[in-house]
């Protein structure tokens, strides 16, 4: 049936913008059958900048269970990049972390097989890009700096999950399960992390 635009057109466009503004900018991505729910859950919310301190305060609290050595100040920083590179490249917070503790277990000065910095990023791999798209990388040395390694893990995420058909699970399994147990692992972390945001959104701590 072919859509007929007549007097009524002003309105529709009006819901095809409302439309348009209210559907995640990040298309609708999937997520392994147990974790629909959560991972629906964090795709509401986590791309509102007004929710950014809850995001980072479940990262805080996280990275401290993980690791109760790290000093406050890096579980705050490094939860602040990892907010603010999700919102950049539009990939779920709490992948983007449980990808950068399965990978580097928190390390920022991870050098290990020719992977670097938190997000254990494969330099020679994807040099050629990085150096393009991000013109002030152009060594290892600046790669590994945590900042510019979370930014950068967030964009080959992004980049990942578009070539995945935006789904996650798949994501994951083609680009970032290559240590054994690495899948598990990954979607326990994120598990724990979705499930903590979601109770704190609902109990509207913040």
């Amino acid at each position: 049936m072919r859509l007929r635009l007549g007097k009524s057109s002003p309105i529709l466009l009006v819901i095809c913008s409302l439309w348009l503004c209210l559907t995640p900018a990040y298309g609708d991505p999937g997520y392994p059958s147990g974790l629909i729910r959560d991972g629906g859950f964090v795709q509401i919310h986590c791309f509102d900048e007004d929710k950014a301190p809850v995001v980072q305060q479940v990262l805080r609290d996280y990275f401290d269970v993980l690791d109760d050595s790290m000093s406050s100040k890096r579980q705050r920083l490094y939860s602040i990049y990892v907010s603010r590179s999700s919102i950049k490249y539009g990939v779920d917070p709490f992948i983007l972390a449980s990808v950068m503790i399965q990978r580097s277990g928190l390390s920022w000065v991870l050098e290990e097989g020719g992977y670097y910095g938190l997000m254990a990023i494969d330099w020679e791999k994807h040099r050629r890009w990085i150096t393009e798209d991000h013109p002030r990388v152009q060594s290892r040395r600046v790669l590994c700096k945590p900042v510019i390694n979370v930014r950068i893990g967030a964009d080959l995420m992004s980049r990942n999950l578009k070539r995945s058909g935006m789904n996650y699970d798949v994501m994951i399994r083609n680009e970032y399960d290559d240590f054994p147990g690495a899948y598990e692992v990954i979607w326990e972390h994120y598990r724990n992390m979705a499930r903590l945001f979601r109770e704190r959104i609902e109990d509207d701590r913040f």
